[in-house]
């Protein structure tokens, strides 16, 4: 159990210290060097809420140190030690947690400290529509001319978790779930570029599905500030390079897993270098070979 918290950034010369005696929470903060007498400490209403909700942040599978991998992606220095069960840990950085928006909501209820709030992406939606291709002679499939699909895909910062359900029309519904504290921020991490250029795209009206439309997919931002996003896309051919990303990146993470969604998503081809068809490129080798 926590028995004490020290926080400190470099910006504003912040600092925050919490301490655990019996079953109350005590807590300080200030600016600049702390008093030659020490911190004034004051009880912490709800103090054990707070202890549970720091709970769920995880820190103990925060690493020691987090550096950023540029100096344009460095932060303001911080360092966080904790004490518990007689054992310490110093974690400090230049560069942020996955899960540091968390941190900085619970943190910001110690009277007194306003810690600078990120505006991260807590939820993804995917919501695919797509033909189910006919399978003559299977005895579970109520249309012999197909069907819809359905799949909606919803990974949750919060929650550290990536649930896939697929609805095929007359067979059922299959899901999977992916829960990981590492992965699942890990995974919001690597898209947040494509997430940013998505972000940046015109808020486009929803519609209803029609099979004759081919494929709609319905993707829905929602930010830790309570913004949202909503963006509707037609047949995949017509699909931004920032969602390629995205799905790709995805696919990684749910590499075993089948998705019409995630399958089929290769990089757009660019105007500057345009495919050969392998039957064109064969036919041009063997020309070649003739000439010679």
């Amino acid at each position: 159990m926590l028995e004490r918290l020290n926080f400190e950034m470099e910006e504003q010369a912040l600092a925050a210290a919490v301490v655990v005696r019996g079953r109350q929470v005590f807590f300080a903060c200030w600016h600049g060097e702390a008093l030659a007498g020490g911190p004034s400490w004051r009880p912490l209403e709800n103090g054990r809420r707070f202890l549970r909700r720091l709970e769920r942040v995880h820190l103990s599978q925060w690493k020691k140190s987090y550096r950023a991998e540029s100096p344009e992606d460095a932060v303001s220095p911080w360092q966080l030690s904790l004490s518990d069960g007689g054992v310490r840990r110093v974690i400090k950085g230049n560069a942020y947690p996955e899960n540091w928006a968390a941190f900085v909501d619970v943190m910001n209820e110690l009277p007194g400290l306003a810690l600078p709030k990120v505006n991260q992406v807590e939820v993804l939606q995917l919501l695919y529509e797509g033909a189910l291709a006919p399978v003559p002679g299977n005895v579970y499939a109520p249309r012999q001319s197909g069907g819809t699909l359905v799949e909606k895909l919803v990974v949750n910062r919060g929650k550290h978790i990536l649930i896939l359900t697929r609805h095929k029309q007359g067979f059922g519904t299959e899901r999977h779930a992916f829960d990981s504290v590492r992965n699942v921020p890990l995974l919001l991490k690597r898209v947040d570029a494509s997430l940013s250029a998505l972000s940046a795209l015109p808020e486009q009206p929803g519609g209803r599905f029609s099979e004759r439309d081919g494929e709609r997919l319905e993707l829905r931002l929602m930010r830790r500030t309570g913004e949202e996003r909503q963006l509707i896309f037609g047949v995949r051919s017509t699909w931004p390079e920032c969602l390629r990303a995205l799905l790709r990146e995805i696919t990684v993470l749910t590499y075993d897993v089948k998705s019409e969604l995630l399958q089929n998503t290769p990089q757009a081809p660019s105007a500057a270098t345009p495919t050969v068809p392998a039957a064109q490129h064969q036919v041009e080798k063997e020309d070649g070979e003739e000439a010679r």
